[in-house]
């Protein structure tokens, strides 16, 4: 599959879980979503691993070279921005609804990556700027568009001091998944398999919600069973990510992050289909939003850079298993 496609499945996918779990769940839910969801793909992509290494072994192919002590500062890198991404957005849902979180989370995405190049030395025309400027903007509106619809039900409570932190979460959140973007990338070049960074990210994640779990201040009673709440993160979580891994790994973040800024509108649109009240604006805002998103993911997709152009460096592939594995 196109690692364009990869990264919209997850997108979809992501957003119907972030809908289904808005309105209904209280930080006790999300420590303990968060504590499944990163545990679970953790162990899942273990043991893909050691299957791996074993079916090398038996058919006698080389083993993969250990990833090197660049990689491992990486992967440390990764478990902080991916702590702050996800138990940010995860917790941000308790005190705003799944539209807006998203909005600004997706919102601040392209224009942090922008900045984030920028940072690092690397070139960017003024139309690039424009662009995340432009779609950050749309962004904002189609929060302002949503947000008396999905404000509009009494599962909303939350007084303005936890909506505004909510609404911080969720920046902070965007602004990790643009680094996210970029140490994927990074990954990638290096030739290290989307089944090897899945089982080294989320150490810090799912250790930083069990130990949140613990605190009856940070965690109030859970609202969903173990069950639901373990299906909802399979499916909204270990699978989404692995795609959206692949897909980052093969991708330039300016574009990965432009499609990821089509998922509060995705979210809206699922909100709809479980019961929310929608309105015309909001669907138009929406409907421009996901327009605008995939027009800058294009125009970001075609524009040769130096990120974009770099030859991603990566082991030999012995067997056809390893070559459907490695990024490229």
């Amino acid at each position: 599959m196109r690692p364009i496609a990869l990264i919209a499945f997850s997108v979809l996918m992501q957003a119907a879980a972030e809908a289904f779990l808005s309105g209904r769940i209280s930080s006790g839910d999300s420590l303990r979503f968060s504590l499944l969801a990163f545990l679970g793909c953790t162990l899942l992509f273990t043991a893909v691993g050691r299957v791996g290494r074993v079916g090398r072994t038996k058919n006698r192919r080389p083993a993969r070279p250990s990833p090197g002590p660049g990689a491992w500062r990486l992967f440390a890198e990764l478990n902080v921005a991916s702590a702050v991404t996800f138990l940010g957005l995860y917790v941000a849902l308790v005190w705003v609804p799944a539209a807006l979180a998203a909005s600004l989370m997706a919102g601040i995405g392209p224009l942090a990556a922008s900045t984030l190049a920028r940072l690092s030395g690397e070139a960017r025309p003024a139309a690039y700027w424009a662009r995340s400027v432009g779609l950050f903007g749309a962004s904002l509106v189609c929060a302002a568009a949503v947000q008396p619809a999905v404000l509009d039900t009494s599962s909303w409570q939350s007084g303005p001091a936890a909506s505004a932190a909510g609404a911080v979460l969720a920046l902070l959140a965007g602004i990790g998944a643009a680094v996210l973007a970029r140490l994927s990338r990074r990954l990638g070049e290096r030739g290290i398999a989307p089944s090897v960074v899945m089982t080294h990210r989320f150490h810090l994640t799912y250790t930083v919600a069990a130990l949140a779990l613990t605190s009856h201040q940070l965690a109030e009673p859970p609202r969903l069973g173990w069950a639901v709440t373990a299906l909802v993160a399979f499916g909204g979580v270990v699978i989404p990510l692995y795609a959206l891994q692949i897909g980052a790994q093969r991708t330039a973040a300016p574009v990965t992050m432009a499609l990821l800024a089509a998922q509060p509108g995705l979210a809206y649109l699922v909100q709809g289909a479980l019961g929310y009240p929608v309105t015309v604006q909001g669907t138009v805002a929406v409907v421009l939003l996901l327009l605008a998103a995939t027009a800058v993911a294009r125009a970001e997709h075609r524009l040769p850079r130096d990120e974009a152009a770099a030859p991603v460096r990566r082991h030999p592939a012995t067997h056809p298993s390893d070559a459907a594995e490695a990024p490229r």
